[in-house]
């Protein structure tokens, strides 16, 4: 079920391309004889009078195309569904039951206006209950997007067919709306920006200098949107997104992403709109990062203390991931392990890289305390050791064989044949090629930090017992020599 314009649309694009389309869009336009002035920043724009419909439409066009393309089983569907045990009786009778019945009708609404968007994966979830762990058939229809507007709604499909078109036009409404709705109207701002960044890849990501097009394309939408909406709420997520985007698309210069929070940080402090702390936990992130990949000691322990102060970043960081699913690397965090790659949760590499930079200002009281006060800045052994000084050949027995189980589940998700992984890791984890060598390169890089911190502070005993492990199971020649000198100034 497609919407008068949408159709117009679609067939003009299928005949005369996007440039037609465009001409279209110009037609209609030159009709509209009360329409605002178009900045022309992606083309011309749509009235939204075209393509917002009230909540009955939204529903009933989401769900009849949903019931079309997702209420029956395919052969490539029932080949999947077979693989969990589900027979095509079974698999009827849920459908049936979910896509004709009003029941059904109002849990896809809701979840379709909880989520704002719908595909087939989750829509297999609501009615079955089940996450499927494997890859989905491809469907004619990919995706539904639904966003409110006041009492209005835009409702718009992703079609496997022409889908450069579709994910076109979903920039094109969304840009339009900006263009013509006050910004009061728009909730969700992140999550949509989002949804058109996806969009934007999809249609233009092969063009040379992406990157920079889209980040100059946003900076000139939100200029815009600025000079013609007052303060409000929704502005100042926009302006988030704004510096989060630039932040992720940096590409190492990060001049443009510190001027943005030097200026929301102005613009916002005093406003009734003034940063709530999720917000300060998420630009003190940015901070942090920025200022240790521009190689900024003091600003990177400054940030890092900030955020982990009565627990800040662990407090919002579901907010946060909510919200910006790419910023935060969130692999499940692992207290019993030492060797791991740290950069792959956000609280384990805050802490590895706090300790990198209380060893680089010689702070190493602090970088002791670190350790003591967080078991994600070493692992549960270390740290008990360290908190009850416990230096005892039992818990230094304990520490290896912790550290010999955080290769068997890198070698083989297993704790069988420990002696056999162990074997397999040290004779690869040295080789570039392997999977075990950026692991190897993370952990051996903050081991070292921590060996720093207990020989400094004359932790003698963890750190003899520390030194043999890493010797054994995790020494790399060039970190090594370095820690080599590093302790020959200190004798």
């Amino acid at each position: 079920m497609l919407l008068d314009c949408d159709e117009q649309l679609f067939m003009t694009y299928k005949h005369n391309g996007e440039k037609g389309a465009e001409k279209l869009l110009s037609k209609w336009l030159e009709a509209e004889s009360d329409s605002p002035a178009d900045p022309k920043i992606l083309g011309t724009a749509l009235s939204p009078n075209l393509f917002l419909v009230n909540e009955e439409t939204a529903m009933n066009i989401a769900f009849s195309t949903a019931r079309k393309y997702w209420g029956r089983v395919t052969i490539d569907m029932q080949t999947f569904f077979n693989k969990y045990g589900l027979d095509t009786k079974f698999v009827n009778e849920r459908l049936n039951a979910f896509f004709y019945t009003q029941k059904g009708k109002e849990t896809f609404f809701e979840q379709l206006f909880a989520q704002h968007t719908m595909d087939l994966e989750r829509l297999i979830w609501l009615i079955f209950g089940k996450r499927m762990q494997i890859t989905m058939p491809v469907n004619e229809l990919q995706t539904i997007f639904l966003y409110k507007f006041e009492n209005e709604y835009l409702v718009h499909m992703i079609y496997k067919e022409d889908t450069h078109f579709w994910h076109w036009l979903f920039m094109k409404k969304v840009y339009s709306l900006f263009i013509h709705k006050p910004l009061e109207q728009f909730t969700f701002i992140h999550e949509m920006m989002g949804h058109v960044e996806q969009s934007t890849r999809n249609t233009c990501g092969h063009v040379n200098n992406f990157v920079d097009n889209y980040k100059k394309t946003l900076d000139k939408c939100i200029t815009y949107v600025d000079n013609y909406n007052s303060t409000c709420l929704a502005k100042k997520q926009l302006h988030l997104y704004q510096i989060v985007t630039h932040y992720r698309l940096s590409e190492g210069d990060y001049s443009c992403v510190k001027a943005l929070i030097t200026s929301f940080e102005a613009d916002w402090r005093y406003s009734m709109y003034a940063l709530t702390e999720k917000e300060k936990a998420l630009i003190a992130y940015l901070q942090f990062h920025i200022a240790h990949k521009e190689k900024i000691p003091e600003t990177v322990i400054y940030y890092g203390e900030y955020l982990l102060e009565d627990e800040r970043l662990n407090n919002y960081a579901i907010e946060i991931l909510l919200e910006y699913k790419e910023l935060l690397p969130n692999r499940k965090p692992t207290p019993p392990a030492i060797i791991k790659n740290y950069e792959l949760n956000f609280l384990e590499n805050l802490y590895a890289v706090l300790l990198d930079h209380y060893v680089k200002m010689e702070r190493y009281q602090e970088g002791l305390q670190l350790l003591k006060e967080h078991v994600l800045a070493s692992n549960k052994k270390i740290h008990a050791a360290l908190v009850q000084n416990n230096y005892s050949n039992e818990q230094f027995i304990a520490i290896e064989a912790s550290v010999q189980q955080d290769i068997a589940l890198h070698v083989n998700n297993s704790l069988q044949h420990i002696g056999l992984s162990v074997e397999e890791w040290r004779q690869h984890y040295r080789q570039p090629e392997t999977p075990y060598s950026l692991v190897a390169q993370s952990a051996s890089l903050h081991m070292l930090n921590i060996l720093k911190v207990l020989f400094v502070t004359e932790q003698y005993e963890l750190f003899e017992k520390l030194m043999e492990i890493y010797k054994k199971y995790l020494l790399i020649d060039d970190h090594f020599e370095k820690l080599r000198v590093f302790i020959s100034a200190y004798v």
